[in-house]
């Protein structure tokens, strides 16, 4: 709709205040999805071209290292073109390139030096989340950082660690979605990476890969140990749900605020032994709270996965991780029967 037809309507008293934007058509699925096969297959023959006309590249890692500074560059400049998936594709597929370029030279530079690799790999990637203004890719660059970072914290040998920090992120960033509306996209962006993130590393520690990395499990120091991570996870836990009953305006000292924080120490104190359920279930709570069902759908797989993983690990007895399962069951169960004794529906429903 042109500027002069919104002021006639608003001169008829037909409409009032600023004209709304028009809204962008939107391609379909199967558009969508061969643009962007297209973008992906052009990007890998011009790398294929780069690599045929510049095999010093390949061999240079100063070399390597301009190019791939080039190849980001030209990417940034194709993410900048508005509503083009086949642009947005190819600009994705040529940063990733210049990206392994620039971790190519970044490994030779550093002299092999593993810890030093991964904490530039990680601040090139954070670098890439602020200057980027693509929203896969910030989800992309978010989820490999925190891979970097856990390789660096396992080559320090305190890996455990890592899922406490990646859970408070993401607890940050979906708390506060809403305080910076100009920045709302990039933490959304951040948050759906992290939530990726303390998925992927927390399902790799269920088969004892300990966060792709190798730890041996007779390390004895105070850092080194699987329960210091779970017991940061359940702390976060408890923040995560206090500051939710602050939001919805529950006194600390309320019966509801009790109740519930006691019943989620209880959960986190089971969770000690089946690992993941405190992380599946904040993830659902921060679906129930955005409104957001990628969230939930996220919450709930992994909460599934966690437990189904746990039942059909080989380091413990079926006894035992039946028990344990019975266990976090007939609290869960309790915890419901005890909720709706207390607060009834039918009380909300006539308050409603």
């Amino acid at each position: 709709m042109s500027n002069q037809v919104w002021a006639l309507l608003q001169e008829h008293g037909i409409v009032e205040g600023a004209q709304p934007e028009s809204e962008v058509l939107e391609s379909p699925w199967y558009i969508k999805a061969l643009l962007a096969f297209s973008g992906w297959l052009a990007a890998i023959f011009i790398l294929g071209f780069i690599g045929a006309a510049f095999q010093f590249v390949f061999k240079t890692p100063g070399a390597a290292l301009i190019f791939g500074g080039i190849m980001l560059v030209g990417a940034f400049a194709l993410l900048r073109i508005p509503a083009n998936e086949f642009v947005e594709h190819l600009g994705l597929a040529t940063s990733m390139a210049g990206q392994a370029l620039i971790a190519y030279a970044i490994f030779d530079f550093a002299n092999h030096n593993q810890i030093v690799v991964w904490l530039l790999l990680a601040m090139l990637q954070v670098a890439l989340v602020v200057v980027m203004p693509n929203f896969v890719h910030s989800i992309v660059s978010t989820l490999v950082a925190a891979i970097a970072i856990s390789m660096a914290l396992t080559e320090l040998h305190i890996p455990y660690v890592i899922g406490g920090i990646l859970i408070f992120g993401t607890s940050l960033c979906w708390l506060h979605e809403f305080h910076y509306p100009q920045q709302m996209k990039k933490i959304r962006a951040i948050g759906y990476g992290l939530v990726l993130a303390i998925i992927a590393l927390k399902g790799t520690a269920q088969f004892n890969y300990q966060t792709f990395g190798g730890l041996s499990s007779e390390n004895h120091e105070f850092w080194a140990q699987p329960w210091l991570g779970e017991l940061m996870i359940g702390a976060v836990t408890l923040y995560v749900v206090w500051s939710l009953l602050q939001r919805y305006g529950q006194p600390v000292r309320s019966r509801l605020s009790i109740i519930t924080l006691l019943a989620t120490l209880l959960i986190c104190a089971v969770s000690m032994n089946v690992q993941g359920i405190t992380v599946g279930m904040v993830i659902i709570s921060f679906g129930f709270f955005c409104a957001n069902r990628v969230l939930l759908g996220l919450g709930i797989v992994s909460l599934l996965f966690y437990i189904s993983s746990y039942y059909y690990l080989l380091d413990t007895t079926l006894l035992d991780k039946s028990q344990s399962l019975l266990m976090v069951g007939l609290i869960l169960l309790f915890v419901r029967w005890l909720m709706f004794r207390i607060f009834p529906i039918g009380n909300e429903v006539h308050h409603a």
